[in-house]
This record gives C-alpha cells, sequence and structure tokens, in this order.
C-alpha cells in the first residue's frame, strides 16, 4: 500500500474549523480589494501630476489670430516666419514649431466630431514653443515683447490654470496615500482580532499543550502557518476583482477624451506591484499573526 502524500502541515489546533478565519478571509478580500482601486488611483494621479508639471515648465503655446483680410500665401509665410524668429533667437527655447492641421483635427475632435471638416473655420494657428529646461523665460517682458514685434500674436500662458490642477491633483493624491494608509491599518487590526477570537476559542487546547510541554514558539508557527495560506488566497481574490475592476473602468475610460489626463495610465511598475499583492497579503497576516499569538500567550500563563 502506497504511503499518502499530504502537503498539510500537522496542527493539533482545528484552526480551520475556527470561525474566526471566515471574518478574516472576508475582511483580508475586501482590503486588498479596496487597497487595488486606491494604489491604481494613486498611480493615475501621481502621473498625471508629473504630467501637468512638465507640461508647464517647459511648453508655451502662441496664437497667430486669423487675418480680417485674405492674405496670399506669402504674406501668410511672412507673418509666421516673423513670429518662429522672435522664439528662435530667445535663448531660453530649445525648439519652435507649428500645430498641423492633423493635430489641430485631434484638438478639436472632442467638440466638432472626428469627421469635421476645420478647413473652412476661422481658427487661429498654432505656435508649439519648447523651453530649455535648465534657463526661465519672463512671461510679461516676452508677450509685451511679442505684442510689439508681431501684434497679431498672443502668448497663451497656461501656467497659471495648469498649477492649479496640480495643486488640486496633489491633494487627491495625498488623500489616496492617506486612504492607502488607512486600508492597511484596517487590515492589521483585522487579523489581530481574529486571531485573538481564535486564541480565545481555543484556549483550553492551547493550555493543555502547554501543560503539555508546547512552547509558545510551536502554536504561534502553526497560527502563522495559517495565516499565510489565507492571506494568500484571500490577497490573491481581492487581487482578482481589483484589476477586474480597474480594466472595466479603463475601458468606459478608453471612449472619453483623456487628453489632458495622459491617458490615465498606471505603468507596468505598478501592474507589478498589485500582482505581488497577495504574497505581500500572505507575509502580513503570518508577521501579525505570529506577533499576536506571542504576546497574547504570554498574558494567558
Amino acid at each position: 500500500m502506497k504511503p499518502k502524500i499530504s502537503f498539510k502541515k500537522h496542527s493539533e489546533l482545528p484552526l480551520e474549523k475556527d470561525g474566526a478565519n471566515l471574518f478574516l478571509k472576508v475582511m483580508t478580500t475586501v482590503s486588498v480589494f479596496v487597497f487595488v482601486l486606491v494604489f491604481a488611483v494613486y498611480l493615475v494621479l501621481n502621473g498625471v501630476v508629473q504630467n501637468w508639471t512638465v507640461g508647464m515648465s517647459n511648453t508655451l503655446t502662441v496664437q497667430l489670430e486669423p487675418s480680417e483680410r485674405a492674405l496670399s500665401a506669402s504674406e501668410q509665410a511672412q507673418r509666421r516666419q516673423v513670429v518662429v524668429d522672435f522664439f528662435e533667437n530667445l535663448d531660453a527655447v530649445e525648439r519652435v514649431g507649428f500645430v498641423s492641421e492633423k493635430q489641430m483635427q485631434k484638438l478639436m475632435s472632442p467638440w466638432l466630431g472626428a469627421d469635421a471638416d476645420i478647413s473652412s473655420l476661422p481658427l487661429p494657428e498654432l505656435l508649439d514653443v519648447k523651453l530649455k529646461s535648465d534657463q526661465n523665460l519672463d512671461m510679461e517682458k516676452t508677450a509685451a515683447a511679442l505684442s510689439e514685434k508681431a501684434p497679431y500674436a498672443s502668448l497663451d500662458n497656461h501656467r497659471l490654470w495648469l498649477e492649479r490642477l496640480v495643486k488640486f491633483a496633489n491633494v487627491l493624491r495625498l488623500l489616496s496615500f492617506l486612504m492607502l494608509c488607512m486600508v492597511f491599518s484596517v487590515c492589521i487590526l483585522s487579523i489581530s482580532y481574529a486571531v485573538c477570537t481564535s486564541l480565545a476559542i481555543h484556549r483550553p487546547i492551547i493550555e493543555i499543550l502547554h501543560i503539555m510541554g508546547a512552547k509558545d514558539s510551536y502554536m504561534a508557527s502553526q497560527y502563522a502557518h495559517q495565516n499565510f495560506i489565507l492571506g494568500f488566497c484571500a490577497g490573491l481574490a481581492g487581487m482578482l476583482l481589483g484589476v477586474l475592476a480597474i480594466k472595466s473602468i479603463g475601458s468606459v475610460a478608453a471612449h472619453l477624451n483623456a487628453t489632458l489626463l495622459g491617458g490615465l495610465s498606471i505603468g507596468w511598475k505598478g501592474w507589478l506591484l498589485m500582482l505581488t499583492l497577495p504574497l505581500w497579503s500572505a507575509l502580513l497576516s503570518m508577521t501579525t499573526a505570529w506577533i499576536n499569538v506571542k504576546r497574547t500567550l504570554r498574558k494567558m500563563v
């Protein structure tokens, strides 16, 4: 007769039939699920703030208002060249380029539709100016000098409203970080409560084991092993539910215009961290259980 192979750890404590395990499974699953959602929001906000900060510090937009009378091709080219030469002569400017008609079509598509013909509309020409990262540009002096050189051109300084958006996003990012800390704390408290409840349920058995010479570390290791498996399984369930929710939200957001938000990207590093959450959940459950069991048993004896 072949011996029966089992990977189940031998335990004198009936922990699998413990009613506190159901509470711990539910709380761990919910905690990891909420953690995944809030962590995704934090990563998105972090990317948005970085995109806005770069755009705020390194780019300018110049508008060339359309002329009231019809201009020839050479006159239009001359108007454009005056503005281009003005910015190319500035030391703080790295690159100057006009926004193409295709790019204008993409910018106007949220309001006019993707198939709208904008060639007949009196839209201003846009000049995209990229600044050097190591130099500052005096906006007021530059706008005044541009107005004298080319009265039909205006400098659109979007730094003011971008600064307000960055401040608002930073507040949301701080709130999401505080929520992550709260979820982490709730998870630890839930594990501690479940372990203490389980110890109270199995106190008669624990006292008998103590009389028989069992050490606190032996019983703590049984709880740690049980909570490691429970934390991993519950963390895996919470992670999968969270990723499914993020994918569902992403599929809806894909139909919206996300030019301002930079695509709401989490990034491969963020996904990698999310995939490791079941392991972290298991380690957290195991460590918390070990510490609480050792501390509680010292009070019991």
